[in-house]
């Protein structure tokens, strides 16, 4: 089999979750079906907290080779942390996370059977890719909050993935970037329970924007030189093509001073040549000319490689006592790059013996004693991000009977992330200083660094920086260094719970539940010297060390009150409450109140209130002052600046509070066999949101004349913007309502087209009214409806989104089409024709299909052939551009930069 079936396919996408048709046939989850996740109560409640459940038949019939893959496509999540979406400045390159809502992943909680997940990086979050996708055999989603139920985090909701319990046999998958298998079975008479998965997969990523049609045209943001001022009617900014970077190419750009030098480049071997500016030159982009574009360089989607093993099992100790254990370890490598590239210049003396002779008659002539050179340094190395996170969990466990209705259960669990993230070819600031600094050693006439010659820069090598492939490498090693971070998080929990049956009013039991929980989680983390010094120009990673504990109890309550009356078929009332105390921030409660209705058996109402919570994490508390860059527009000034800033965590920060509300109905005619409609509104508040003021934020309140934020502000004697720090407090607040839609129709079987058969279709869809978003307080920004990848990345969201599904299965034949809708938007929902010229973001169609066929080899034994396309059509993401800066000319968060790719293998099963 063939990697790459397409010459224009990025990579093969290939795999499925787990198979359905193996010796225990897992069915996809049933609407009706009891789940774990939305309430604690063990009992036949049903709960009123939104429940999507996805069962291995919707995991395996999809074709991904990632369960994140699958669930990221469902319309209530936002796909804000992915390999397409990571980049060089961001520790989770390469991660896979859930983002419900699209209000951050630290705000969805993870849970492995129905128990919180190890974290994976220091902001709480896991990355979905440690978890062996072809050890599970049921996904559920709950939406809303249930803090008091499963404790912090879980504002926007749960996601629980549950390991396949009742696997008897061996399954398997294999194509070129993903194998894996599983083997369960029974021991001991029926009295243990063993099952064992591993899996492997590697995403060889897609290199260069340059790959792809519409990353070759270079959309771009660029200012209009027509534009006159504010009230004019003419826009301040263009998308356009071909825009490339003003001050900076490959060879050497000189920019300023003496008219008879500005604007000269250097070709290979310092040739020299007059740079041609383009058209609409801003000072920062152009648009055509010979100006640089780092985003063609710039990976369109990171390659990952991940290796899972998984384990568990049960064994009956007696009668009433049960022994469990769960061990999983998980590894993932990811290598990201960036192109060298500085804003500022390098400062060059006429003594520079490197000077090409053309250019220096230049300078005699005119008396020149220096100028500044700008440069893309794609000949010394791209900036690489080499990342590796290793997660072991492991957990041990008693459950067992109390008589009756009521059952107990309690277990340990140790998890333990160690993370290495390595910056190769990081430029040195100070060592670059020295190696562009060269004069004429006096004694051997060769080129030498002027700092050696008074014995300082030991080991400086000069860098000759005129024209592409000019730099040795002895000075390229010179400049450049290897930055280095290294994490250990481990986490340690004790929990117990009982759960059982009060009594009966009539209507059905009354189910309760109620446990207590301690979790202990630390991290330690390491950093290089020159890091800590923060000696390189991005990614200076600084140490820090922090713990904290807490302790938790909580109590959950169901109750039927009415059944079978005129007009309440079931009215049954839910609740909980969650006491919890953190050796950090000290004590508070979480709360939830819900309610079910059913007037008539095919109606039923339900809704939700309740408080929920998220602590802050161990990166937000203890992480040290670290320094990165950001590309911010200086109101003041009107310029763009690549600005270092510096961020850092606040033990003092409290818990965020958030208000939740959900309210719902769904209708299940009886009259219309496999039909199910619903729909559910829901509203998230949330005050003391955990943030600091973005770097171009802080400007521009600053601007507004906000003191707090100017005073994060650091600017040189000519008033340009140097460094921006910022401290995290409990000072945002974010909102976000709207509606989900569902529906789900199986046609009764031989009843389509007298073909024979199963068919079935679901539709999902989120209606986000709004999403406002104050950084301050003060100031709110509405970001539902755009899709800007500078506003507030992870909050820009299109109103409209959804996913369609239609699946036939006939005999040992199957076959699906899906389709997936992310409708239209503005580029800036506070853009007017003041500000660009075109501020309309186009809807977005993507459709993809698939087919199976099983074959039976032996008794109890088959083998299954699979195939499909991704994005049928082969569209490409629409323009959504940020600047020459900007990664992507495009959102990568809701658009598909891939292109048309096709996914085949074979499972095996017996």
């Amino acid at each position: 089999m063939s990697a790459r079936l397409s010459a224009c396919a990025a990579a093969l996408l290939a795999g499925s979750l787990l198979s359905p048709w193996s010796a225990a046939a897992q069915e996809s989850v049933d609407a009706d079906a009891i789940t774990v996740t939305a309430t604690r109560v063990k009992t036949g409640f049903e709960a009123p907290t939104p429940v999507t459940a996805i069962g291995a038949e919707d995991l395996q019939a999809r074709g991904t080779v990632n369960v994140a893959d699958f669930l990221n496509e469902i319309p209530s999540f936002t796909p804000t942390t992915t390999p397409a979406s990571t980049s060089l400045l961001s520790r989770e390159n390469g991660s896979n996370t859930l983002d419900l809502r699209g209000i951050g992943a630290n705000r969805t909680l993870v849970l492995i059977n129905g128990r919180r997940h190890v974290p994976t990086a220091t902001d709480g979050t896991v990355n979905i890719n440690v978890v062996p996708s072809i050890a599970l055999s049921r996904v559920e989603v709950v939406t809303g909050g249930a803090s008091a139920s499963w404790g912090s985090d879980a504002v926007a909701g749960v996601v629980n993935l549950m390991a396949d319990k009742k696997l008897d046999g061996q399954r398997g998958d294999a194509q070129n970037f993903r194998i894996g298998g599983a083997v369960g079975s029974e021991f001991a008479g029926g009295r243990g329970y063993l099952m064992l998965a591993a899996e492997y997969q590697r995403d060889k990523g897609v290199e260069g924007q340059r790959d792809r049609s519409w990353g070759r045209k270079r959309w771009g943001l660029i200012g209009n030189p027509e534009d006159t001022g504010p009230n004019d009617g003419i826009p301040a900014q263009l998308i356009a093509q071909n825009v490339n970077m003003f001050f900076a190419n490959e060879g050497g750009l000189v920019l300023g001073g003496h008219p008879a030098i500005h604007g000269i480049r250097f070709g290979p071997g310092g040739t020299l040549a007059v740079n041609d500016f383009g058209e609409f030159n801003d000072g920062n982009s152009q648009i055509g000319g010979d100006g640089g574009n780092m985003g063609q360089d710039s990976e369109v989607s990171v390659p990952v490689s991940r290796t899972n093993l998984f384990a568990q099992g049960n064994y009956d100790v007696t009668d009433d006592i049960s022994l469990f254990f769960e061990a999983s370890w998980g590894r993932t490598h990811s290598v990201t790059e960036t192109v060298q590239s500085f804003a500022f210049p390098a400062r060059i003396s006429n003594e520079n013996p490197f000077i090409p002779a053309a250019f220096r008659t230049i300078m005699n002539d005119n008396g020149i004693t220096g100028f500044n050179l700008f440069r893309l340094n794609t000949d010394m190395g791209f900036i690489t991000a080499d990342s590796t996170t290793e997660t072991f969990r492991g957990l041990l466990g008693l459950s067992g009977g109390l008589g009756g209705s009521w059952t107990w259960e309690t277990y340990y669990q140790y998890g333990q992330t160690k993370f290495d993230n390595r910056q190769l070819n990081n430029l040195i600031v100070e060592n670059f200083a020295n190696a562009v600094d060269v004069v004429e050693d006096p004694l051997t006439g060769n080129p030498v660094c002027r700092a050696t010659l008074t014995g300082g820069a030991p080991g400086c090598q000069p860098l000759n920086l005129f024209g592409y492939g000019s730099p040795s490498q002895a000075a390229i090693d010179y400049v450049n260094g290897t930055g280095l971070l290294q994490s250990r998080l481990t986490q340690q929990v004790v929990a117990g719970s009982i759960n059982g049956e009060l009594f009966d009013l009539g209507a059905g039991p009354i189910g309760f539940a109620a446990g207590a929980e301690y979790r202990k989680e630390k991290v330690r983390s390491s950093a290089d010297e020159a890091s800590i010094n923060n000696a390189f120009l991005i990614v200076n990673a600084q140490p820090f060390d922090g713990g904290y504990h807490v302790v938790e109890g909580f109590a959950e309550v169901a109750a039927p009150l009415i059944a079978g009356k005129p007009g309440i078929e079931l009215l049954e009332v839910n609740g909980a409450v969650r006491f919890t105390d953190y050796s950090t921030m000290g004590s508070v409660v979480t709360w939830k109140l819900g309610a079910n209705w059913s007037p008539v058996p095919d109606l039923r109402f339900r809704g939700t209130i309740s408080r929920d919570i998220r602590a802050p994490n161990i990166g937000e508390l203890f992480a040290s002052t670290r320094l990165s860059f950001a590309n911010v527009l200086d109101p003041e000034t009107g310029t763009n600046t690549f600005t270092p800033t510096l961020t850092g965590g606040n033990v003092n920060l409290d818990v965020e509070k958030a208000d939740n509300k959900t309210f719902g109905v769904i209708f299940q005619p009886r009259w219309i066999d496999g039909l199910k409609l619903s729909v559910d509104y829901y509203d998230i508040k949330i005050k003391d949101a955990i943030g600091s003021l973005a770097a171009q934020e802080a400007v521009n309140l600053c601007a507004e004349g906000y003191a707090d934020a100017c005073s994060t502000i650091t600017r040189d004697s000519s008033g340009v913007i140097t460094r921006i720090s910022t401290q995290l407090i409990n000072v945002a607040s974010l909102r976000t309502k709207g509606m989900d839609f569902e529906a789900s129709y199986r046609v009764p079987d031989s009843s389509f087209l007298s073909l024979g058969g199963r068919m079935s279709a679901r539709v999902l869809a989120t209606y986000v009214m709004d999403k406002e978003f104050s950084p301050n307080g003060v100031d709110v920004f509405e970001r539902a409806g755009e899709v800007n990848p500078n506003a507030d990345t992870t909050l820009s969201v299109p109103n409209w989104r959804g996913t369609a599904s239609l699946n036939y299965d006939r005999g040992d034949f199957s076959g699906f089409l899906q389709t997936r809708f992310i409708g239209s938007a503005k580029y800036d929902n506070s853009f007017t024709i003041e500000d660009i010229n075109d501020n309309k973001v186009g809807a977005q169609w993507y459709f993809n299909i698939g087919a199976r066929l099983n074959v039976e080899v032996a008794d109890n034994k088959s083998v299954q052939f699979f195939a499909g396309v991704n994005n049928v059509f082969d569209n490409n993401p629409p323009a959504v551009p940020l600047n020459f800066l900007s990664a992507l000319a495009t959102n990568p968060i809701f658009y598909d930069v891939i292109g048309r790719s096709f996914f085949a293998g074979v499972r095996a099963a017996f």
